[in-house]
């Protein structure tokens, strides 16, 4: 995908402007597996591969990207170790954007940053894709995954007005036990923010239908299909076991606060690529895939998680009981 060949051309000019261009050799690696890098990297020109480590230490070959393609932005928003080598396979120029450059662009420009962050999703979008397509393959037990890293990502960088704006355009929808919301391939009018319950995320591969994820409460469902325009219908059929009640998000309303609202579009994008990058991790790790990176943050003592953190979970959680009791308690519209 060439993400960056979809950004304006005053995007670009900004990025190359205060980002750092730099040409590499073939063979060199440019992020590792198991490190938290610095940058998140744009091939301008040339072609890199992205390899991960398996349980056994074996190297697995995830893509081989080419111009445009956008490389490290999981570390930038997760502050976590990188999921995968990224090698060049032939001489490559990059456009490196240090994680403190995003984090003040994402202040000090919030109307060019949403653009900035809306690209960063859909590539997400894009690489979430094409796991499911060959992430059946590998099977076996799953690797622990620590709850709180899960919790409310959606909300931890959204504010109060930004709730209130969901509040508005959403209305209350249940799912029934074994009911599903979501079915490959049918049109998405809408996306989900799962207030209670889970869901069980399958994909149908050359006749055959395989579970590739879960989602649970805070997480958004359908999301994909708002990002890539060009999606033909939901890439996965979405179940529930035991039942869910979801807030239901109208894609065209909530486009349109987007398009009017470029702060709420940037902190939403923002929070929906931290959805998706986490998911997308996970998604390795219950592969056993990654393992570099999961060893590498089971044996930091500074995993733990520190006052700030747990302040910004404390803010997250209040905003999506908020959310949640205005719904289930009946002042949102049922289906």
């Amino acid at each position: 995908m060439n993400a960056y060949g979809s950004a304006s051309s005053k995007l670009k000019d900004w990025l190359e402007e205060n980002g750092i261009i730099r040409t590499h050799r073939a063979d060199e690696v440019l992020i590792r597996e198991g490190i938290v890098s610095k940058n998140v990297i744009i091939l301008l020109n040339g072609k890199i591969a992205v390899n991960t480590t398996d349980n056994d230490g074996n190297q697995q070959c995830l893509a081989v990207l080419s111009d445009g393609s956008i490389v490290g932005e999981m570390s930038w928003l997760e502050k976590r170790p990188a999921v995968a080598d990224i090698v060049t396979q032939q001489e490559s120029t990059v456009l490196c954007l240090s994680f403190d450059l995003l984090d003040d662009f994402r202040r000090s420009k919030p109307s060019l940053s949403s653009e900035w962050q809306q690209i960063i999703a859909q590539k997400l979008a894009v690489q979430i894709q094409n796991q499911n397509a060959w992430i059946h393959r590998y099977e076996g037990p799953g690797a622990d995954i620590e709850p709180l890293r899960k919790v409310l990502t959606l909300f931890s960088e959204l504010d109060d007005q930004d709730i209130d704006t969901l509040s508005k355009i959403g209305s209350l929808r249940r799912i029934q036990p074994s009911g599903i919301l979501l079915k490959q391939g049918q049109v998405v009018t809408s996306i989900y923010l799962v207030l209670a319950g889970e869901a069980e995320i399958f994909v149908e591969i050359n006749g055959i239908t395989k579970q590739v994820g879960s989602s649970r409460r805070g997480e958004l469902l359908g999301e994909l299909t708002l990002l890539n325009k060009a999606a033909m219908g939901a890439t996965a059929t979405v179940q529930s076991v035991c039942g869910m009640e979801l807030l239901e998000l109208d894609k065209m309303l909530l486009d349109q606060e987007l398009v009017a609202n470029p702060a709420f579009a940037n902190r939403f994008f923002q929070s929906l690529s931290c959805m998706m990058s986490q998911r997308s991790r996970d998604q390795l790790l219950a592969r056993q895939l990654a393992s570099r990176s999961q060893s590498a943050e089971r044996s930091d003592d500074g995993d733990e998680l520190d006052m700030s953190q747990l302040a910004s979970i404390n803010r997250a959680g209040h905003r999506f009981n908020t959310l949640c009791q205005k719904f289930q308690s009946g002042l949102g519209s049922k289906k």
